[in-house]
């Protein structure tokens, strides 16, 4: 296709004026910038931002208002907001259009709507452009720092793509890419000296533009918006904006399902971004109410899923309840409120909330086709922009984290390294072993099992895959001699899942595959059930059975090997409290299978400074330079709590909670820090 006609003198002119301009502005220097996270340990809070007036449709020419805008963001400084992710959307900000000529052939690249010739590659709608100007300027002055996503081609539902590659997939089209690749530079280029813009952002959720038909493909869409956007910029981060990214990066392509992996997401970004909703389809999070121990845990286990295999940060970019089709103000205030504490334990750089404002009133598309998007804002859309109760709970956590005298909180202890498979999508696994271990009382290392190197470590945990080839046979090998030195391994077992020499490294020997099955068995005293779509027989030969289901086939052993030890537990112990046993972390954890956990930190020697009885207590301990440690624990519970807790030290100063005597308050849904000192 031929995008530009030079045929005449003025179109020359044309093109050598914008060339010039081009090449001035290319060598303006960026702002200088404190980074995306200038504080590590001091998580920012945030919205993603549509205006309250006109939201998707802000940037029109006819819906713009200034004066509304600079109320938005005025309001949502004063409840808290520190960080807002912003929507260039792409049909505003490059409005072309291709002329037609004999027999439908392209010709001259024209503005949309109107004859007007444009000859420079990197041109964007000047009003458009002088809107966003006037934006950064609105948000510098509320001290709000922006993450811009660039390639907005998708928002709530719907596609918003320039009339110039109608009818084209924008992920494979080699047009679509080119024009997107030059938009993503043109909007860096101008914008790069603006300091409110912390970070540049793809896009919005950029798979959901078109499909993929290869691992290849989505490569080379990352590659050529991120490189565009460096290529003008190499000042600031370059974040993901995408979800339901998967591990499966080594395994077998299968349809459209795994084509966006986390390993070329880590190979060619800086940042990655999970979107955790507690959505209807995803059975790991919609299990229990918003503000229950799933739902605590769900972002900051999702990130650190994220981390463990791509070796770059992540951090929540979108989070919310889903509004009240899911939750009810009330309960997404306090479930947002022990989130953030959670996120913040665990050293996530920021929190952002989906969304800003109501969207109610707006009665066109996308919002006059979904029921489910207008509900989700931080703030009312009336004059007084109006806080709701998530609103407040921001601004709360906000000033309780710049109260602190300590002003960052120091990286986490774990206690043990749990690997993640490359082969399968394992994000139900990895969850399941977060919550089993902060049940338990002890935190884990998540680590790629392909990608990353196996760290030293005296604990070690196998979560169980689908299949034979969930892990490479040098890793079961390289655990083994692990062991066989001092270490200590949890191995979970079930659907197909097999390992060479199961016998010698676990003593037990198989004799039988059964299909689905839901057993129950005692361990240390209490009853548990389990469910799974395999069950193995297995017979002891050289190990301890620590419990038995009702037909007598062992469920959890221990064998000596070396000077190390195995635990083995004969069912996909961490996915089946995510797909199959709602009440192991919901319904008062009748089904207390995080013992097993627990049974195994004490087998490895984990010691903690602070041990508690509860599993609904989720404990962090954050190690000081001086000998000291800062702790953050956070009542899961719907209710007020008082926590019996062992701690093996003094407990200094207290915030947001009380202790007395052995015993932790805190309120329902809430976080408490506070300093362990040595009794010498």
């Amino acid at each position: 296709m031929t995008s530009y006609s030079m045929s005449d003198a003025n179109g020359k002119l044309k093109l050598a004026l914008a060339t010039l301009a081009a090449f001035t502005t290319a060598f303006a220097a960026p702002a200088a910038s404190e980074g995306m996270f200038p504080v590590e340990g001091k998580m920012l809070v945030g919205v993603n931002y549509w205006g309250s007036k006109a939201g998707v449709r802000m940037w029109r020419a006819d819906a713009w208002d200034e004066a509304s805008v600079e109320k938005d963001i005025a309001a949502l400084a004063a409840n808290g907001v520190e960080l807002m992710r912003v929507f260039p959307t792409w049909s505003e900000f490059q409005p072309l259009m291709m002329e037609r000529k004999y027999q439908c052939s392209p010709s001259l690249v024209l503005r949309d709507g109107s004859d007007e010739e444009i000859y420079d590659p990197l041109w964007l709608d000047p009003g458009a452009v002088a809107r966003f100007e006037k934006f950064c300027e609105i948000a510098g002055r509320h001290n709000v720092k922006l993450m811009v996503s660039l390639v907005t081609g998708w928002m709530s539902g719907r596609l918003f793509t320039p009339r110039i590659v109608e009818n084209r997939n924008p992920i494979t089209d080699p047009e679509a890419v080119m024009w997107e690749g030059r938009f993503a530079r043109a909007f860096v280029r101008r914008f790069r000296g603006r300091g409110e813009i912390v970070a540049w952002c793809l896009g919005n959720e950029s798979n959901c533009m078109g499909a993929a038909d290869s691992r290849a493909q989505a490569w080379l869409w990352l590659s050529t918006i991120s490189s565009a956007i460096r290529m003008e910029d190499s000042s600031r981060p370059v974040i993901s904006g995408m979800h339901s990214q998967t591990s499966d990066g080594f395994g077998p392509q299968r349809g459209n399902y795994n084509k966006w992996t986390l390993q070329m997401q880590g190979e060619l970004l800086d940042l990655l971004t999970p979107h955790p909703y507690p959505a209807a389809f995803r059975i790991e999070a919609n299990r229990g109410p918003f503000n229950g121990f799933r739902n605590a845990l769900h972002p900051a286990s999702q990130c650190l899923f994220y981390s463990s295999v791509s070796g770059k940060p992540a951090f929540p970019q979108e989070v919310g309840s889903l509004g009240p089709r899911m939750s009810p103000d009330w309960m997404s205030a306090k479930g947002m409120r022990q989130q953030m504490f959670t996120c913040w334990a665990h050293g996530l750089g920021a929190y952002l909330w989906w969304c800003a404002f109501m969207q109610t009133h707006l009665d066109y598309p996308p919002y006059s086709e979904c029921h489910m998007e207008p509900e989700l804002g931080l703030l009312n859309a009336d004059e007084a922009r109006t806080p709701k109760p998530m609103a407040k709970e921001l601004r709360a956590f906000r000033d309780f984290r710049d109260s602190l005298p300590f002003g960052a909180l120091p990286r986490y202890r774990t206690d043990a390294v749990c690997l993640v498979s490359e082969r399968e999508e394992f994000y139900h696994q990895t969850f399941g072993a977060f919550m089993l271990s902060k049940a338990a009382g002890f935190d884990l290392e998540f680590v790629g099992a392909d990608s990353r190197e196996l760290p030293d470590a005296d604990f070690y945990i196998l979560p169980s895959g689908q299949g034979w080839g969930t892990y490479a046979r040098r890793t079961w090998d390289e655990l083994a001699a692990r062991v066989r030195k001092g270490a200590t391994l949890l191995v979970s077992r079930g659907f197909e899942t097999g390992y060479i020499d199961w016998l010698g490294v676990t003593g037990l020997e198989q004799t039988t595959y059964h299909k689905w099955r839901k057993e129950s068995f005692e361990f240390e005293g209490r009853k548990m059930s389990f469910a799974d779509s395999y069950t193995a027989e297995q017979k002891p030969v050289d190990c301890e059975v620590l419990a038995k289901d009702s037909s007598g086939n062992v469920v959890v052993s221990l064998r000596r090997l070396g000077k190390g030890k195995v635990i083995a537990v004969n069912f996909a112990l961490e996915k089946c409290i995510i797909e199959q046993e709602g009440e192991v972390v919901d319904n008062g954890f009748s089904n207390e299978l995080w013992r097993i956990y627990a049974y195994a930190a004490r087998e490895a020697g984990v010691k903690r400074l602070v041990a508690k009885d509860d599993p609904r207590l989720v404990v962090t301990e954050h190690p000081r330079k001086d000998g000291t440690a800062l702790v953050v624990a956070v009542n899961t519970h719907d209710r007020p709590a008082e926590f019996p807790v062992r701690v093996a030290g003094r407990v200094g100063r207290v915030w947001n909670g009380m202790y007395n005597e052995g015993k932790l308050s805190i309120r329902e849904n809430d976080g408490c820090v506070f300093e362990v000192e040595n009794e010498e």
